[in-house]
């Protein structure tokens, strides 16, 4: 499944990047060309402005190869009435065909581009009408069209394409290669919640499967013996009621999970004074420890205010001492403290009871992650309420942590932001 999303994000990855890499690569070649041409035009002007103000009535000076550093690449064409060649200085640089093709051009007075015999000129052209001396003799010249050979910077051009198309080729395999990497890296999120979902589904699947062949058995129990009295029956209609509850509470369990996983589950958030709190959670729970003889204990300090929900904090608190209490043997004992420490609550939930390994430890904040003890069901209990709890604390910006050795109990640390005054 995630093999051909790899395949995709790759693929993507990898066509964006080529993309943007042309995309600058034909920028960049058309700017050259846009700027070599720019260079040209403004070379051929300075020439034809200079050759008009200062050398139109005798050019012999000016035509010397001597005073003309770039005769070698510009030609100039004296053209008569008719457009005929009167003269080309130099001579023999420019093919028949293509002084043909660059007559056609004369007239133009901005600069353009002409293709002959495989080759590029830039030409431009003055306007003169009038004799002028070449060689000593005077000839009437309409136009003196000036061409300049663009090969050296259509060869610079060429250059710079076969750069740019090594520098696609070897960008395209980084692009792959690194679009592997970015896929495989965007995929681990997803591969992580994937895997917590079916495994969320399957333990799902497994929790409700054993209190609905219960309720199936006494049911049919009961269908099997119509004349039976409810007190004859009672212990079948005694358990198939216990795994409704216990399904009842796991459906409100996933349901606050579900909720808080779509961020749908909204806090009320309000001032509340922690030590009340805490104080009334343990005076409730007393009254259930004293049934096992369990002692509990509580050293919390007075007038600890925060900022949250004050039904969630108090479910919060019920399921650490719900925990304590079902993992503490009788005549055991658990504790309860609060204290202020910067800017920061700190609660702490302990208790003597079974402990947790050091290899469930770094999973018991796990959706449905049980030990195996609770597992066979010793232990009432959905492997939900860590999970909850873990919940409610972050939503408040808390953190949560456990301490434990196996045999000698377990301590749970709190630590909540106070109110701002």
């Amino acid at each position: 499944m995630f093999q051909k999303t790899r395949i995709r994000l790759v693929l993507l990855n990898s066509a964006v990047f080529i993309c943007i890499i042309c995309l600058f690569g034909a920028v960049l070649y058309f700017y050259m060309q846009w700027r070599l041409e720019k260079q040209v035009d403004k070379t051929i002007q300075d020439v034809a402005r200079h050759m008009k103000h200062e050398h139109l009535h005798d050019m012999g000076e000016f035509l010397n190869p001597e005073n003309n550093e770039e005769n070698h690449r510009l030609v100039y064409l004296f053209l008569g009435k008719n457009s005929e060649i009167r003269k080309e200085m130099p001579e023999n640089l420019i093919a028949e065909g293509d002084l043909s093709k660059l007559k056609s051009e004369a007239k133009s007075s901005i600069p353009k581009t002409a293709k002959s015999g495989g080759l590029e000129y830039r030409s431009f052209s003055i306007l003169v009408n009038k004799n002028i001396k070449l060689n000593g003799t005077s000839v009437f010249i309409k136009r003196i069209q000036l061409v300049y050979n663009m090969g050296r910077e259509r060869e610079m051009l060429s250059h710079l394409l076969t750069v740019i198309g090594f520098g696609v080729i070897i960008s395209a395999a980084a692009a792959i290669l690194a679009g592997l990497f970015l896929a495989n890296k965007a995929l681990v999120p997803i591969q992580s919640a994937w895997n917590k979902q079916t495994q969320f589904a399957a333990d799902a699947s497994h929790e409700l499967r054993t209190p609905l062949a219960v309720m199936k058995l006494n049911l049919e129990r009961l269908f099997r013996h119509p004349k039976s009295s409810i007190e004859q029956e009672s212990e079948s209609i005694s358990q198939a009621i216990g795994e409704i509850k216990y399904m009842s509470k796991m459906i409100s369990d996933l349901l606050i999970l579900a909720g808080s996983d779509s961020n749908q589950l909204e806090l009320n958030v309000a001032r509340v004074n922690l030590d009340e709190l805490l104080n009334k959670a343990v005076q409730n729970f007393s009254e259930l420890a004293a049934l096992k003889e369990i002692k509990v204990e509580s050293n919390i300090s007075c007038h600890i205010d925060i900022s949250g929900d004050e039904e969630r904090l108090y479910q919060l608190l019920m399921i650490l001492l719900d925990n304590a209490l079902k993992y503490t043997e009788e005549k055991g004992c658990i504790s309860v403290g609060c204290y202020v420490k910067g800017s920061a609550a700190h609660i702490s939930v302990a208790d003597t009871g079974a402990g947790i390994s050091a290899d469930d430890l770094p999973l018991i904040f796990e959706r449905f992650y049980r030990g195996d003890k609770a597992r066979t069901r010793e232990y009432e209990g959905t492997g939900l309420g860590l999970s909850i709890a873990k919940w409610i604390i972050e939503a408040h910006g808390g953190r949560i942590r456990a301490v434990s050795e196996l045999g000698k109990g377990s301590e749970f640390l709190l630590q909540l932001p106070l109110s701002k005054r």
